[in-house]
Formats: C-alpha cells, sequence, structure tokens
C-alpha cells in the first residue's frame, strides 16, 4: 500500500512541477523573483483563507446539529407538540443529510488544502527556506501510528457520530 502512495505523491509532484512555472526566469523578465515571492505570499495566504472557512463551515454544521438533536429531545419528551411521525423519522431523516453534507464539505476542503499544501511546497523548492515542506514530513512522521492519524481526521469523523444518533432515533425513537 505504501508503494502505491508512494506512486501516486511522484505522480502528483511531476504534475505539480510540469504545470507551475508558467514562464522561465529568463523569459519573464527582471520582476520574476519578485513576482514569484507575492505570488507565494497569495496562495499561502489562500490556505490559511481555505482553513479558516474550513473551520467556520464545521462550526455551522456542529451548531445545526446540536439544534437538531435538541429539536428531537424535544419531541420525544413532548410528543405532544407536533405529530411523532415528524420527531421520529423526518427529523432524524434531515440530519442524516446535514450529516452527510457536513462530512463531504469537510473532506473536499481537506483534500483542497493538500493539494494547496503540495503545490507550496513545489514552489519551495524555489526558495530558501522549505517551511511547509518541512512541516509536512514532520506531521507525517509523528502522525504515524493508526491513532495518530484517526485523530489527525478526528473532523471527518463528527459528522458520523451525528449520523449514528440519528439511526438511534430513527429505530428506537
Amino acid at each position: 500500500m505504501s508503494t502505491q502512495r508512494e506512486t501516486a505523491d511522484i505522480r502528483n509532484d511531476n504534475i505539480c512541477r510540469s504545470n507551475i512555472f508558467g514562464a522561465a526566469e529568463g523569459a519573464y523578465g527582471p520582476s520574476y523573483r519578485e513576482h514569484f515571492f507575492l505570488q507565494y505570499k497569495l496562495f499561502v495566504e489562500s490556505v490559511n483563507y481555505t482553513s479558516d472557512l474550513k473551520l467556520k463551515l464545521n462550526s455551522f454544521f456542529l451548531t445545526v446539529n446540536t439544534a437538531l438533536i435538541t429539536a428531537i429531545g424535544l419531541g420525544f419528551s413532548s410528543g405532544r407538540i407536533v405529530d411523532s411521525s415528524v420527531w421520529h423519522l423526518l427529523l432524524p431523516l434531515a440530519g442524516v443529510f446535514i450529516s452527510i453534507i457536513w462530512w463531504g464539505v469537510t473532506y473536499s476542503y481537506k483534500q483542497r488544502n493538500i493539494i494547496k499544501l503540495r503545490i507550496i511546497h513545489c514552489l519551495e523548492e524555489q526558495l530558501p527556506l522549505a517551511l511547509y515542506t518541512t512541516e509536512w514530513h514532520l506531521m507525517e512522521e509523528n502522525h504515524g501510528s493508526s491513532l495518530k492519524k484517526f485523530l489527525f481526521s478526528i473532523d471527518l469523523f463528527m459528522p458520523f457520530v451525528f449520523l449514528g444518533c440519528y439511526f438511534l432515533f430513527a429505530l428506537f425513537g
């Protein structure tokens, strides 16, 4: 399995290197290094923006799921407010869909950041320091065990916790 991953990493690095440099330094002109560094800084900021947006979306989905669980709990405690089929089937079904969407959004943003970091690694080959590349290698080294990999991906696991709750509500409600 690790050789498949290594092969995919090499293929991704080759794609990155063959596509990332639009013009050679000599053909671009005297502003090449200055513009290179400015583009690098903007791209690093886009990684931070994507991470911030992912955190905001996770907070949003956590809030929606918490409100939905609360509504389901209120429905169980006082079934006279609305027809019980709404509380026992439709709200958990809505929660299932929300959880699936949450997982998809989280996965998408996680993959987007991984790709952005790989591009930064390619750019850092042309810079004096490779800070993000070093951080990436240290993270891989420190998250080598299965438990550490699980904790590194906990944000992908959280929607499934809510998904399980909604299934339990639907089955035993």
